[in-house]
Order: structure tokens, then C-alpha cells, then sequence
């Protein structure tokens, strides 16, 4: 029965995410059918954000009512009821509507699914949140391909809601069949992690003294810290996917593709947490390991372009090690935790993580507008590694003051 509950959740994840990377590969058209200009799908990115952020501080209040269990079904139905809105809009202001709705119901699932991770199978956090990546590709296959189809964006999005829909029954059919199975799952493993880390508090007490109010302190200084990681693991994550397709939109239009640069990105976040997935490392690990070949793959990829070998693999190398990289992180970031603190607080401070990770796409499409025509790959690189280092330093500093608590 773990097995169909690990399908449910994957399912899930799959469906919440199949809308993530649509906007920007939709936007020509609804500026063709709607005259709006090219700044305003900055705004509809900002709303979308403030959705999901809100839905993220609101999931721990929505829980004392709901079962967590039918709130991911409910958010997955409103996503589609969202896209469907989203299509039939006639009207800017119904664009920022539905786009809020959206990214309430995104943020939503994502908070879900992290809280129940987190409270079941930490272990293979990094193999479940594998499919996040790929439904956000897959989201963006399916639009390209109704799109090239000779349909309006209108029907992309009303395609895309029909499968969220068939995702979002098959989810609910499972957690209808096995509901008590998976509620005595639940309960099982909560207990199993409960037991270990009510082993490993004894340990670290003994090891390292009492929990004081400095302790607190530290660790609250150190989830601002993590805060910070997720917004710059999140804007380098964005920078590889839409960074590179306007130095490439500029350098030369033909070849440029949004999609494919979203596949690529997205294949190497999804391989590099499966690849994460049977390591059995420890967050902390895993954070160093997609630091160091996130930073491998960026230098490696500049070394060759600033020597003039300015070739096709070498930007795929960058887009998909990029990915691979610091796609592990984010599960990873959800997994921290001191053992000597009170689990339950722990919880409601780490369950803000999903805000910043999700809030970092509002940044993305003026960060990228402010870069000037002249904007070539080897710069773009180095933006890259300039937001990759302001990674790692909050990793070295969170570090060192867990360090010496």
C-alpha cells in the first residue's frame, strides 16, 4: 500500500505542476489576441506569486479544518478550474484574476505536499519532488504542441485542464480506495520518525548540551538564511531557463526555443533528484553536492565560451547541468531541522520555504527586461554564477552558525 501512496503523491505533484512554465510560452499569443504589451506579463507573474505565497502562510490554517490528504485534490481541481477560467478571459483584469486563483491553488499543493513529505518520508523527499519537473515540462510540451497545432491559446490552456482533471480523478480515486490503508500508513511512519527523532534529540542532548534561548536564536537566523537560499536557488533555476532564451532570442532568433530550454532545464532538475534520491546523503550533503556541480557545470561552460567555443553543447551543458544542480537543493532545503527543537514549530517555519522558492518567479521577467540587447551568453553566465555564489554563501553562513550553537 506505500507503493500506491507514493503514486498518489507523485501523481499530485505531477498535476500541480503541469501549468508552472505555460505563461511565458503562451504570452505571444495573448498579446496577438488581447493588444497588451510585453511589461504586463510581469504583473501577471507578481500575482501569480502573491497567490502561491499567500496560499503558502494560509496552508497550516486551511489544515486545522481540511484533511490535508483532500486539500491536495481540491488545490489540483482548482488549478484546472483556474486554467479554464484563464481561457475564456476576455479581459486583462480577468487574466490577473484566474492567474491569483492559480497561483494560490499551485502554492497550495506544493505547501501540502512539502508538510506531508516532510512529516512521512524525508528520505525519499528528493525522488518524489523528481516529478514536479517533469509535469512542468510535460505542461509546456502539451502547450507547444496544441499551439503548433494551428489552436489558439485558449484551447492550450483548456487542453492542459482537461489533463489536470484526469490527474486530479486519478488521485482522488486513490485516496478514496485506500483511504484507511494510507491513514494507518501515515500514522505508522509518523510514529517511526517520531521514535527517531525522539532517539537522536537524547543523542545531540548528550553530545551537545540542553536546547538555551542562543540556540533558538541560531536557528531562527539560519531559517532566514535557508529563506534567502531558496529565493537564489529558485532565480538561478528561472535565469537558465529564461536568461538564455533571450540571449539567445537576440544572438539568433531562429534557433531560440523556450520550450526546449524548460525541458532541458527541468530533465536535469528531475535526473539530478533521482540521482540524489539513491545516495542516501544527509540535506546538508545533498545542498554542498548541488552547489558544487551547479558551480562545475557554470565554470566549465564559461571556461569554453570565454575561450570563443561558443558551441551548441556547450549551452546545453549549461541549461542541463544547471539543472541537475541546483535542482537538488530545494528538497533538500525542506529536510533541515535540529532534533533538540520542538518538531511541531520546526514545521510551521520550514512549511514558509515553498513561499520563497515560489515568490522568486516574480523577480525573473524584470530581472531579465533591465539586460540590454547587447546581452551575450558569457555575461549571462556570469550572472549565473554571481546568483549561484550568493547561494552558496547562505549555505556557508547557515553552516557556521549551526556550527558553533
Amino acid at each position: 500500500m506505500a507503493v500506491t501512496y507514493f503514486i498518489a503523491v507523485t501523481l499530485a505533484l505531477f498535476a500541480g505542476a503541469l501549468p508552472a512554465q505555460i505563461l511565458g510560452v503562451i504570452w505571444a499569443s495573448i498579446q496577438e489576441s488581447m493588444t497588451v504589451e510585453i511589461p504586463y506579463i510581469a504583473l501577471l507573474r507578481l500575482l501569480g506569486c502573491a497567490g502561491a505565497i499567500a496560499a503558502v502562510i494560509l496552508s497550516e490554517r486551511i489544515r486545522g479544518y481540511i484533511l490535508a490528504r483532500d486539500l491536495i485534490v481540491g488545490a489540483i481541481a482548482l488549478e484546472a478550474l483556474s486554467l479554464i477560467g484563464f481561457s475564456l478571459s476576455r479581459e486583462f483584469w480577468n487574466l490577473c484574476v484566474w492567474i491569483t486563483a492559480l497561483g494560490f491553488s499551485a502554492g497550495l499543493c506544493l505547501a501540502l505536499i512539502s508538510y506531508l513529505i516532510r512529516g512521512t518520508w524525508q528520505q525519499k523527499a528528493s525522488l518524489l519532488f523528481a516529478f514536479s519537473p517533469m509535469g512542468a515540462a510535460a505542461g509546456a510540451c502539451l502547450t507547444r504542441y496544441i499551439l503548433s497545432a494551428g489552436r489558439s491559446w485558449r484551447a492550450a490552456c483548456q487542453g492542459l485542464s482537461i489533463a489536470q482533471i484526469v490527474l486530479c480523478m486519478s488521485v482522488f480515486f486513490l485516496r478514496r480506495t485506500l483511504l484507511r490503508d494510507v491513514a494507518a500508513i501515515l500514522k505508522k511512519q509518523r510514529r517511526r520518525m517520531e521514535m527517531h527523532r525522539q532517539k537522536r534529540r537524547e543523542e545531540l542532548i548528550r553530545e551537545k548540551g540542553e536546547v538555551d534561548a542562543r540556540l533558538e536564536q541560531t536557528f531562527l537566523v539560519r531559517l532566514l538564511l535557508l529563506y534567502t537560499a531558496a529565493v537564489f536557488c529558485a532565480l538561478v533555476l528561472l535565469c537558465a531557463i529564461h536568461l538564455t532564451y533571450r540571449v539567445q532570442a537576440v544572438e539568433s532568433p531562429l534557433s531560440a526555443n523556450l520550450v526546449r530550454n524548460i525541458v532541458y532545464v527541468c530533465g536535469g532538475m528531475a535526473a539530478g533528484r533521482i540521482a540524489c534520491s539513491f545516495l542516501r546523503a544527509r540535506a546538508k550533503q545533498v545542498c554542498w553536492l548541488g552547489l558544487l556541480l551547479t558551480f562545475a557545470s557554470l565554470l566549465i561552460a564559461a571556461a569554453f565560451i570565454w575561450t570563443g567555443h561558443d558551441a551548441e553543447g556547450i549551452r546545453l551543458l549549461n541549461v542541463i547541468g544547471t539543472g541537475f544542480g541546483a535542482g537538488m537543493i530545494y528538497p533538500a532545503l525542506i529536510r533541515l531541522d535540529d532534533e533538540r527543537l520542538d518538531d511541531d514549530a520546526q514545521t510551521k517555519m520550514t512549511g514558509l520555504i515553498p513561499a520563497f522558492y515560489l515568490g522568486a518567479d516574480a523577480m525573473i521577467t524584470p530581472f531579465v527586461q533591465t539586460m540590454s540587447q547587447s546581452f551575450g551568453m558569457a555575461r549571462c553566465i556570469g550572472v549565473m554564477l554571481a546568483l549561484t555564489c550568493c547561494l552558496g554563501i547562505c549555505l556557508i553562513f547557515a553552516s557556521v552558525r549551526l556550527g558553533k550553537r
